[in-house]
């Protein structure tokens, strides 16, 4: 039976294994905070197929869904989110964008806040830079195909390399070069206000949180985070594992949808 948290270095059959569901959540010029996901779930949760239904609009109209697998990295999530993103939400060509990847997920140690809430938390996940730091001597005629195949930054680091556990969400923040065409800089920290805890938060329990260095490299450290309630049934639990035979209830090879379904 597969882990809820799978081991990095672990030999995975993508043939063989079915994926997990994964939700990845982005926004433009700045970071989602952990108390965004932060909602009280009502008594009744009959017709609610899952916790992410209940997010705030302007945070769940910015969500795809993917089914991948633990080893998967920042540079398939990148090109995946590259290929479905709408248009004008990066430049073309995207060379020089800054994407930075953090997971976001319920803190289960946490008690329960007045209004029914419980604490999210935040793990920094990597920094990819399309292009490279580089990128500004680019040619201008460039096109995106011949750029987001060039990742720097931790475009190789996978999930499970990072602690990931099934049912954290994946938060993106896409950052467009400066006007003279410089990559962007690594954002400050996230401040953390209204429901949100004190930094240096309980550790989770597949790790630690961290922050990034000076190079947008990750290091380890503990994270602080917002409010927000467990998940309501239909979404995996920590600590729950999966069905027999992969990491989803679906059997077979999976692959790559959106909220639709549709395949990407």
């Amino acid at each position: 039976m597969a882990s809820l948290r799978p081991e990095a270095g672990t030999t995975i059959d993508r043939a063989t294994t079915a994926p997990f569901l994964l939700r990845l959540y982005w926004r433009q010029n700045r970071q989602l905070d952990p108390w965004e996901f932060s909602v009280a779930v009502p008594s009744d949760t009959t017709n609610i197929p899952d916790y992410s239904s209940l997010l705030p609009r302007d945070v769940k109209g910015h969500m795809m869904q993917i089914y991948t697998w633990p080893n998967c990295t920042l540079a398939e999530l990148t090109t995946l989110f590259l290929s479905v993103l709408p248009e004008n939400v990066i430049p073309n060509p995207a060379v020089g964008t800054r994407l930075v990847f953090k997971l976001i997920f319920p803190d289960t140690r946490a008690t329960i806040a007045e209004g029914g809430r419980g604490k999210f938390i935040d793990k920094p996940l990597g920094s990819v830079v399309i292009g490279g730091s580089r990128a500004e001597m680019a040619d201008d005629g460039a096109e995106n195909g011949d750029v987001t195949e060039t990742f720097e930054g931790d475009a190789h680091k996978t999930l499970a390399e990072a602690r990931f556990v099934i049912g954290d969400y994946v938060a993106c923040s896409v950052y467009p070069p400066d006007q003279d065409g410089r990559v962007a800089p690594m954002p400050p920290p996230t401040s953390r206000g209204g429901f949100g805890g004190p930094r240096g938060g309980p550790p989770r329990e597949n790790g630690f949180g961290g922050s990034y260095g000076r190079g947008g490299g990750y290091r380890d450290g503990r994270g602080g985070g917002g409010y927000g309630a467990p998940p309501p049934s239909g979404d995996w639990r920590r600590g729950e594992r999966p069905p027999e035979g992969g990491y989803d209830d679906r059997r077979g090879g999976g692959g790559y949808r959106d909220r639709g379904g549709r395949p990407y």
